[in-house]
Parts: C-alpha cells; structure tokens; sequence
C-alpha cells in the first residue's frame, strides 16, 4: 500500500505531530459539542415536561377546590 517507514517519520516530524495534536483537538470539540447538544435536548425535554404537569395540575385544582 503505502511505505509505513516513510509515514511514521512524517508522524513523528514537528508538521507531523501538530497535525495529530490538531486531531486530537477536532475530535474532541466534536465530542463536546455532541455532549452539550444531547444533555440540552434530555433536560430541555424533562424541563417542559415537569412545566407541563405543573399546567395542568394548577387547572385541576381550579375545577376540584379543596374544602376547608
């Protein structure tokens, strides 16, 4: 395929090493960003639920006063 001598020598070069730094780094901001974007959406969604059950409660104790 390709001459694994010559590539790791690039590798381990200074231009080589910076673009692996630069890998490093990409995926890992893709990984936060993913992160971020799903624990908005899990805790975005339990919060509009919970201001939901909040809604209707608040209508079934208008239409069911308690005596006092």
């Amino acid at each position: 395929m390709f001459d694994q001598e010559a590539l790791l020598e690039y590798l381990s070069s200074p231009e080589g090493i910076n673009k692996i730094i630069f890998g490093i780094i990409l995926v890992g901001v893709m990984n936060a960003i993913f992160i971020t974007y799903s624990v908005r959406s899990i805790y975005g969604a339990a919060k509009k639920e919970r201001e939901k059950l909040k809604i209707q409660q608040v209508k079934i104790d208008k239409l069911s006063p308690k005596p006092e």
